[in-house]
């Protein structure tokens, strides 16, 4: 039994009805869609799109969502989802590995795997493969990155034994709290040691404490997003809280990797009380509106931009 996975599915069941609650009639879900069987894994997505907000072919949401590494899925993630369905997008929410039973860079892979279908998707659903977006939020955050990383980084594919992503490259990456040093937030004292038991399920490690040794599996440029940002890179907005209780301070340092890589790049900083970490997703909240407001430029931008 890990604590991590009891603790997230709690988190997962409590938060359910208060980020899912709102009600968009025009948008239309198509569930359970296969876009992998590789492992022998049934990995699937669900597909939201409103046909009444078309306006020329969909651009394209490719949401992966968060969960502490170890839980959540898509059908939590339906709210955040339909929103962006009834702003004219056709989001893809995919489920995908979860550790202990797809250590890392399972995930990332999965992901791979499920952007390529998409690409597969064009004409069935008259997609607009030049607006593509990666997003996530919190571990899902760090996997929209990471998958970017790996679009934009032979090397880093290489390392990792992950398949290269064959389709239109990606026009943008949304992240709302994101550990993009995902080591600095897995060696940050937690309550009954979770932030251990989540590093030993994403890595298959057997540590007892926080102190990660020198022997760890994985090099830093290989798991650490900072490391992987290059001149390649889509434009980014980055989205934190300033009272984030897991990885909170991890965006100063992704902005200078973006400044430093000369990527073009938004961000905003939720300050408003009761922002925390991935307050976003509950609309009631009394910063939710400005995050959105914000999200809303960056992805309208892109949208409306001309593809002659």
């Amino acid at each position: 039994m890990h604590i991590s996975r009891a603790f997230f599915k709690m988190s997962d069941l409590f938060n359910h009805p208060l980020r899912n609650y709102k009600r968009y009639p025009g948008v239309v879900v198509e569930r359970n869609l296969r876009y992998s069987m590789a492992h022998k894994m049934d990995n699937k997505f669900d597909v939201y799109y409103s046909p009444k907000k078309k306006n020329g072919p969909y651009p394209v949401l490719f949401n992966i969502h968060g969960g502490g590494f170890v839980r959540g899925g898509k059908q939590y993630r339906s709210g955040f989802a339909k929103r962006f369905a009834d702003r004219g997008w056709f989001v893809v929410n995919i489920d995908y590995r979860l550790a202990p039973y797809g250590m890392f860079p399972a995930a990332t892979e999965d992901s791979i795997f499920a952007l390529n279908y998409v690409n597969a998707l064009k004409d069935i659903y008259d997609l607009d493969l030049n607006k593509i977006v990666i997003t996530g939020d919190s571990a899902g955050g760090y996997y929209a990155a990471h998958l970017v990383s790996a679009i934009y980084s032979k090397r880093l594919r290489d390392s990792l034994g992950l398949p290269e992503y064959k389709g239109v490259k990606p026009r943008g990456l949304l992240t709302f709290c994101a550990p993009f040093d995902v080591i600095k937030c897995f060696t940050a004292p937690t309550p009954f040691d979770i932030s251990v038991d989540i590093t030993n399920c994403v890595f298959g490690t057997h540590y007892r404490d926080n102190h990660i040794p020198s022997e760890f599996p994985f090099k830093d440029e290989d798991v650490n997003i900072l490391k992987n940002v290059n001149n390649e890179w889509c434009e980014s907005m980055i989205v934190a809280a300033q009272n984030d209780s897991f990885c909170g301070g991890q965006i100063e340092d992704m902005l200078v990797a973006l400044e430093n890589a000369g990527v073009k790049y938004d961000y905003f900083i939720a300050r408003a009380r009761g922002d925390g970490h991935c307050s976003h997703l509950l609309p009631f909240m009394k910063g939710t509106p400005a995050i959105m407001a914000k999200v809303d430029e960056f992805l309208e931008k892109i949208k409306g931009e001309s593809n002659n």
